[in-house]
């Protein structure tokens, strides 16, 4: 059945596909149409005719027969049958004349010329005058005789018109025919007309086929003065158009190709890793295998493969900044990666920059991922780390036992009432030695941060109740600066993702940071919502922050007033635990002595 609806498929192409030449489509129909309308015109004339000639050809007959009614009137009135006999043999003599009847008034029969021919029983009627056809060639006409108005009789005759349709037919057949040969002549004439009138199209056809097998220089040569030609030149420039336009696009493919190629083989030999993922997590591009698996492998399994070497902590951070950029639709930057190289189980480090690259409806289409190996640079800054740390906590116990002996000699200077005499310089010690400690300490914080041995653990808090504490807390340590403090929260509660420790610290440097540059006037502490982002503001009254230095003030050691207590990282651990939680915070400032305000945005739960 299948087979058979193919094959019947296939015949119905065929027919469609039939094709005819445009003189043929319009020779054909003017034949038809014309043959069709000949044959209607000659019949319908045919009828008419042939009615004429038959109502001329009675007229005649029964004009004939009144003569002979009246030739028969005065020997039947005189009952002289030998000259009545003569007569009707002298009506039968006719060649037309088949036999000739006389009946009386009541339709008997009185005499008979040629009886061989039977009459039509019509003459049975006494009632029946006038002309009948009975054949396609015989005629009976009957006609009454009369005196003063009396019927004295009626006499019949039969008539032979042999031949006259064949000979009416003859002549419309040869008519006929020769409209026939008319409709030839036209039809002929008409493929004629038209082949003239198809040559520029048919010209038009062999330049395309020529276009066709690629020779764009081909061109359509016609002078017909007409719409065709009109169409000849307008087509003439479109296929040079499309040949200009064919001729930069091949230019710009081989251009394309070229710089395809170029950035290809940038991709394929960069010594970074470089990925892309869908949304759905399917990996699309992967320039080569890291981390102890083949391309092929991490093509085939995809992001399961990606996450599986990840350490536990890695794993859940890249999962996480995935879903942050897709909701973002922002970038995120230098996203720290540990994983683990198959076979020896050692630990690659990489940082990665994860960029959502969006459709023409602003949604995330793919993410493109860029991996760089730090393993050696981990390895290093580790140690450096390491090293940092060690020398200051070495540092550190020093130091504590320094502050101890310091206030041991203030408790003697005071036994034997020398305190006055030498306190200021003992003020000068304790002031360094506080200071050297709050370098170690800062110090050891920034290295924690940086090396990720201070854990970091985020549950979904409401961030008001943090900055509420912090401002409970706070207020003395401002007052005591003689300075004011104000705490503005978002009405509604700020839900974030994040280490409430982590967060207090945060927003605690900035205060002291504010208190740190503010002689007079006030700190303003403030939350709100803005465009779906959770924004905290520190803004104070103090020496302000020139233009170029609103971007370097978050470096490590940056002190921009020498006098300020500090080495100049505290930015910097703010800085480092806004990054944590996959924020950003800035400053902003109208100048110096104009204040300034630190900002941090962070994601919403």
């Amino acid at each position: 059945m299948l087979i058979w609806g193919a094959k019947l498929q296939e015949k119905k192409s065929k027919f469609f596909r039939f094709r005819m030449s445009l003189r043929y489509k319009l020779t054909v129909p003017i034949v038809i149409f014309g043959t069709l309308m000949f044959s209607l015109l000659f019949n319908t004339t045919f009828r008419v005719v042939r009615t004429l000639v038959l109502e001329r050809i009675e007229g005649r007959l029964k004009a004939v027969t009144d003569v002979f009614s009246e030739a028969l009137k005065v020997p039947l009135l005189l009952e002289n049958y030998e000259d009545l006999q003569k007569i009707m043999e002298w009506m039968a003599s006719h060649e037309d004349v088949l036999e000739v009847r006389l009946d009386d008034p009541e339709g008997k029969l009185l005499a008979s010329v040629n009886p061989t021919v039977k009459m039509p029983d019509l003459l049975n009627n006494k009632d029946f005058y006038g002309v009948r056809r009975i054949a396609s060639d015989i005629f009976i006409v009957s006609a009454p005789i009369r005196t003063q108005n009396v019927l004295i009789g009626r006499v019949s005759v039969l008539f032979s018109q042999l031949g006259f349709e064949e000979e009416l037919k003859q002549i419309f057949i040869e008519k006929l025919l020769m409209a026939f040969i008319m409709i030839g002549l036209l039809a002929v004439l008409t493929a004629v007309v038209t082949w003239i009138g198809i040559l520029p199209l048919i010209n038009l056809k062999n330049t395309v086929k020529q276009i066709l097998s690629g020779d764009l220089s081909a061109r359509a040569k016609v002078q017909s003065h007409d719409e065709i030609g009109d169409l000849a030149d307008a087509f003439n420039e479109m296929v040079s158009r499309l040949a200009m336009s064919l001729d930069r696009l091949r230019s710009r493919t081989e251009a394309l190709e070229e710089s395809e190629e170029k950035y290809r083989l940038i991709v394929e030999n960069a010594s970074d890793i470089i990925f892309t993922l869908t949304p759905e997590g399917e990996l699309v591009l992967l320039n080569k295998g890291f981390s102890g698996c083949r391309r092929e492998e991490f093509l085939k399994d995809g992001l399961s493969l990606m996450l599986a070497l990840h350490t536990e902590d890695s794993s859940k951070h890249f999962q996480e900044a995935l879903e942050d950029v897709i909701r973002r639709k922002e970038p995120i930057h230098n996203l720290p990666m540990a994983n683990v190289l198959q076979g020896s189980q050692s630990k690659i480090f990489y940082l990665a920059n994860l960029t959502p690259v969006l459709d023409h409806e602003g949604e995330v289409k793919l993410i493109q991922g860029v991996m760089r190996d730090i393993t050696e640079l981990r390895r290093i800054e580790m140690m450096k780390e390491s090293l940092v740390r060690d020398v200051a906590h070495e540092l550190k116990t020093p130091t504590a036992k320094f502050e101890m002996t310091l206030n041991w000699f203030e408790k003697e200077l005071a036994k034997k009432n020398e305190k006055e005499r030498y306190g200021e310089i003992m003020t000068i010690l304790k002031n360094n030695v506080e200071r050297l400690m709050h370098t170690i300490t800062s110090i050891m914080d920034l290295s924690k941060l940086e090396s990720g041995v201070d854990h970091i653990a985020k549950t979904e808090l409401d961030l008001n109740e943090v900055l509420e504490q912090l401002f409970k807390d706070m207020t003395i340590l401002v007052n005591a600066r003689k300075l004011g403090f104000e705490l503005h929260l978002c009405k509604e509660p700020l839900r974030v993702m994040g280490d409430r420790h982590m967060l207090y610290r945060l927003f605690s440097n900035l205060i002291q940071n504010a208190m740190k540059f503010t002689d007079s006037g006030k700190i303003t502490l403030t939350s709100r919502r803005e465009d779906g982002q959770i924004i905290v503001e520190v803004r104070d009254t103090g020496i302000g922050i020139e233009k170029n230095d609103l971007e370097i003030i978050f470096e490590r050691f940056v002190q921009k007033t020498a006098a300020s207590t500090g080495i100049g990282v505290g930015l910097t651990i703010c800085r480092d635990i806004v990054m944590l939680h996959q924020g950003r915070i800035w400053a902003e400032s109208a100048g110096l002595g104009q204040g300034a305000a630190l900002k941090v945005e962070l994601p919403p739960a």
